[in-house]
């Protein structure tokens, strides 16, 4: 039954829109669940089911049918503090209970997702609107969906009548949310520590600038680590040449120098400015082998972080190299202030410090 929005009340029971966004379909189907879990079989979903639209017969999952059976559909997903009001644009709705102990929901397709959706874990009834170009996912608190059939005067006229938790209301569902959230960060913190244990083995760094630039100065430190620590003291226009000195030698090692764009791009890369476009630089390419050498200059041409696309850059030119001493013992005799500045810096704080602390003593 289709429920009329009281007077007044517009909204009001409406807690978060948890997602809202396009997303690709193919074969008609998404799937609402644990982002690590396998989903089941959409067939078994329906089973026992009197609607075909959304399937809750797998605990912890949805699958829903899309309108469009490819294409684009944007879906919104809504959390409630009780039954929400029902537009008319709604032509196909459906109902169903659903319940869930994952922090970690995420909305699928057949080779994507969205998301996540931070429905804190519980027991909802769902309402499902399917449209032609759009859905619709509104959860709920499944409160008072059960029913009395028979009481007995000593046991149920009891029980019945013992006071029960009340419905959550819209801030205790809001401060659920918000731990679903807080929960998520502490594991992202977690994982990204033990991320830095592992491409640092064991010996993460202090300086900041280092753990944020990942496994490329990781890999990098273990070849030459005051090159590293060089590195990280450089301005960024000296990371843009030394990461062009080193695509320089894996273009070079992929017989790739010939070609006009190259000294285009080294100099895009010295300069920080646009790349060639990457198009034509792959059509010009004579074997599949070189494709890699152009994923490493537009890789060193990201700049969002320029130590992590030096470092990168000079490491990927190590490996691929018949020593990599030849590489790191070049870059070393083409940039020669690069240590040298670092290594007079170290010893400039050095001095300061031992300035202080006789000054401290005497």
């Amino acid at each position: 039954m289709v429920r009329a929005e009281p007077p007044g009340q517009t909204g009001k029971v409406l807690v978060e829109v948890l997602l809202d966004t396009p997303i690709r379909v193919h074969y008609g189907y998404l799937r609402l669940g644990d982002a690590h879990a396998d989903l089941g079989d959409p067939r078994e979903a329906m089973r026992g089911q009197v609607n075909g639209l959304c399937g809750a017969a797998i605990p912890g999952v949805l699958h829903l049918k899309t309108g469009p059976m490819s294409g684009e559909v944007r879906v919104r997903v809504e959390l409630h503090t009780a039954e929400p009001f029902l537009a008319d644009v709604w032509h196909d709705v459906v109902e169903a209970p659903f319940s869930t102990r994952s922090e970690d929901l995420m909305l699928a397709a057949f080779d994507c997702q969205e998301g996540p959706v931070d429905l804190p874990p519980g027991n909802y009834r769902v309402r499902y609107c399917a449209g032609k170009d759009g859905a619709l996912l509104q959860f709920w608190p499944a409160t008072g969906a059960d029913r009395i059939v028979r009481q007995s005067r000593e046991i149920g006229g009891y029980w019945h009548g013992v006071e029960r938790q009340p419905a959550l209301t819209r801030a205790e569902l809001a401060a659920r949310v918000a731990a679903v959230r807080t929960h998520r960060e502490e594991r992202r913190r977690d994982y990204a520590e033990d991320h830095l244990y592992d491409i640092w083995q064991g010996r993460i760094p202090d300086d900041p600038r280092l753990r944020e630039a990942g496994w490329s100065a990781a890999r990098l430190s273990q070849l030459d680590p005051d090159l590293v620590a060089a590195l990280a003291e450089a301005a960024d226009p000296v990371r843009r040449a030394v990461a062009a000195w080193a695509v320089e030698r894996i273009l070079a090692q992929a017989g790739l120098l010939r070609h006009v764009w190259a000294e285009e791009a080294l100099t895009a890369l010295r300069d920080g400015t646009p790349l060639p476009d990457e198009g034509t630089i792959r059509r010009s390419l004579a074997a599949r082998d070189q494709h890699g050498a152009i994923e490493e200059l537009f890789n060193a041409a990201i700049g969002i972080n320029t130590l992590t696309d030096v470092c990168e850059a000079v490491a990927i030119a190590a490996d691929r190299a018949p020593a990599p001493e030849l590489v790191l013992t070049g870059l070393r005799q083409a940039f020669p202030d690069l240590v040298q500045g670092r290594n007079d810096l170290v010893q400039g704080r050095n001095d300061l410090v031992q300035g202080r602390n006789d000054l401290v003593q005497g």
